[in-house]
């Protein structure tokens, strides 16, 4: 269902990218189609400017920034094949078109080709750091590629810068349960009988109202520990809990 970020799109990359002037017989042409694309655009004829676009690239081929508009177009009818197909070749005639790379990376991302978005977002956040865009879809893909670490890194920041974005709370959430429970089987895998694995399992059944199965835990941290401060702790404040007061 995607994370609701195409509906700001348009505003992000607000205006587009001009063609460059060129000095040969179709520069008044594309200058034409340019204005009548962004004319439409402006009026919410989003058709009628791809149509425009189109037919500018089969005149002009080599102008690179009429595909980043257009791949912009395709992406916002979430036509993600056609705009992913469109902004590749844009690249491939100005590999430095940054927002390019970042709406390339957006439609690989909506496509499920996670792998491809991220090195393609990664590009794009190389040149331009602050695309917040960029960065949430890109710490979606890690999340996908189970990079906890990275998506971490990425989403901390962008917490920071905004803080009333639930979706970025969600994966920010969403990695360090990953990264909780890859750091619990690994402790477990090292000693399953250890004090720390009896603690940490007493106190996930405690979370979950389970006393019975926390009790049991507690009471084996105790025993493989019964000299560490912590352990008789953990027992008694539980003991406190079900009233058993004795």
């Amino acid at each position: 269902c995607g994370f609701l970020l195409l509906a700001g799109l348009m505003t992000a990359f607000c205006c587009g990218v001009a063609p460059a002037q060129s000095s040969d017989a179709t520069d008044a042409r594309v200058e034409q189609l340019y204005g009548a694309a962004k004319a439409a655009q402006s009026q919410g004829d989003r058709t009628g400017a791809i149509g425009k676009y189109e037919e500018l690239i089969r005149i002009a081929p080599s102008v690179a920034p009429a595909y980043n508009n257009l791949g912009m177009l395709y992406l916002d009818e979430r036509d993600f094949p056609k705009a992913a197909e469109v902004l590749r070749k844009g690249l491939s005639l100005d590999p430095k078109m940054v927002s390019a790379s970042a709406l390339l990376g957006i439609a690989l991302s909506e496509m499920g080709r996670y792998q491809e978005s991220r090195d393609a977002l990664q590009t794009a956040l190389k040149a331009n750091p602050q695309d917040q865009n960029a960065q949430l879809y890109l710490a979606r893909d890690l999340v996908q590629l189970n990079d906890m670490n990275a998506a971490a890194a990425v989403l901390g920041p962008l917490a920071q810068q905004e803080p009333k974005n639930q979706e970025v709370w969600y994966l920010l959430g969403e990695a360090y349960m990953q990264l909780s429970e890859q750091a619990l089987t690994r402790m477990s895998a090292i000693d399953p009988d250890s004090v720390l694995a009896h603690e940490v399992s007493g106190e996930m059944m405690e979370d979950m109202k389970n006393y019975q199965g926390a009790l049991v835990e507690y009471k084996k941290a105790e025993a493989a520990a019964p000299n560490q401060a912590g352990t008789h702790y953990h027992l008694g404040n539980l003991y406190w809990k079900l009233s058993q007061w004795d």
